[in-house]
């Protein structure tokens, strides 16, 4: 989950005590969470001290009986106003490091996780993933989008430079007003694809005042300012959670899920309109939709991620779930694959180099039983590939050799 928490324990000349008031947003954000209860949540816009930090986390997380998160170091090397931060499911994620990129305003976090599987304690097996929490310039003017510019270079160069773990999330308010942002073009189309990010909806475009991306629209929640809040109602796609190819295409045990990714109370029917406007918002209970309406102008963004447990990776000779495969290792011209189904599916197979690149795709039905599937790859260059199968909800991965 991603979150901007709209000047949180922040006071300022237009945002104030009256009109953005700590404590009733702490009420609200205990709605909020507890009614989406994630496992990781990074948060931009909270006040820029460790005592706020922790309030956060107690107040509204590890509270009414709650006691299963907890939170990131806390950082703020620009010694900024506003920060952003990262908290956990301690029952499920661990921390192994964290990392800095000083930017002019705010600093990028780089936080590298694992999951707490139950071989951990048995065979200290594991999966780890990197997510990253950025909070770009804002604002429309040249000045603005180059500086946003400046910062996600600065993230790209830090990711080429460091051998970081292939699963990455990066999610933040990005102030972005369209794919044509060079911002953005960093993001999701750098020069090294070992790098790039992409959008799990696939929905790129220019989204701002464009009915098209209503249903992706993050702010603004409100259509009239109490100078605190922004105008407009939703017409903006600002907040964002994009993923690595390894995670879009679950190559490494994490694969984002389809269809999971929701800006939460956008029902796709209030572009331009406050959230609680009519027609009736249904998206979410209407104490949630109120929660929202009153603790900022942006709406948070969720994503559903599934990790494989270990020992389903790749060359583990253990099939995952309902199917299994077999196939000749290293091939030439032709690839056979034996696949073994106990009821009819939907496969996908795909074959792509260790960095994420897709190389081939093919759908085909599988009748019970054994199937032989036959597919030529003589236009593959000598190496090492990744042999990708599934069929919607399971995935199995292995190691390909191209002779």
């Amino acid at each position: 989950m991603q979150y901007n928490l709209l000047n949180y324990g922040n006071y300022t000349s237009y945002c104030t005590t009256s009109n953005n008031n700590i404590n009733n947003k702490d009420t609200y954000l205990q709605t909020i969470f507890s009614y989406i209860r994630p496992d990781i949540l990074t948060v931009n816009e909270m006040a820029g001290s460790n005592t706020t930090a922790q309030r956060l986390l107690y107040n509204t997380l590890n509270c009414n009986g709650t006691t299963i998160y907890s939170k990131a170091d806390y950082v703020n090397t620009n010694g900024s106003d506003l920060v952003s931060a990262l908290y956990y499911n301690n029952l499920k994620i661990g921390i192994v490091n964290q990392y800095t990129i000083p930017t002019t305003y705010r600093d990028i976090l780089i936080y590298k996780l694992f999951y707490k599987s139950p071989q951990l304690a048995v065979n200290h097996d594991t999966i780890f993933f990197v997510v990253i929490a950025a909070h770009l310039k804002a604002g429309s003017s040249t000045s603005d989008m180059q500086e946003r510019a400046f910062e996600t270079t600065a993230l790209m160069n830090y990711l080429g430079s460091h051998s970081l773990h292939a699963n990455r999330i990066v999610s933040g308010d990005f102030n972005l007003y369209g794919v044509s942002e060079q911002a953005y073009q960093n993001l999701i189309n750098h020069s090294n694809t070992n790098i790039r990010f992409y959008d799990p909806v696939n929905k790129a475009g220019e989204w701002n005042g464009n009915s098209f991306y209503a249903p992706y629209h993050t702010q603004s929640t409100h259509t009239y300012s109490n100078d605190c809040f922004a105008s407009g109602g939703l017409d903006d796609r600002f907040d964002f959670i994009l993923v690595s190819q390894s995670i879009m295409n679950g190559i490494q045990q994490v694969q984002c899920l389809p269809q999971t990714y929701k800006a939460i109370g956008n029902d796709g029917l209030h572009f331009n309109d406050a959230i609680i406007d009519y027609p009736v918002n249904n998206n979410v209970p209407s104490n949630v939709l109120d929660a929202l309406y009153n603790m900022s102008d942006h709406l948070p963004v969720t994503m559903k991620i599934k990790i494989n447990p270990p020992g389903t990776g790749i060359d583990n000779p253990r099939e995952i779930n309902s199917f299994g495969i077999n196939f000749s290792n290293p091939v030439q011209e032709s690839l056979s694959i034996k696949i073994q189904t106990p009821s009819t599916r939907q496969l996908e197979i795909k074959i792509l180099a260790i960095t994420g690149q897709e190389f081939f795709t093919k759908k085909t039905n599988a009748n019970p039983g054994e199937n032989l599937l036959i597919f030529s790859v003589s236009s593959l260059k000598k190496g090492i590939y990744l042999l990708k199968v599934s069929d919607g909800r399971n995935i199995l991965v292995k190691k390909l050799v191209k002779e």
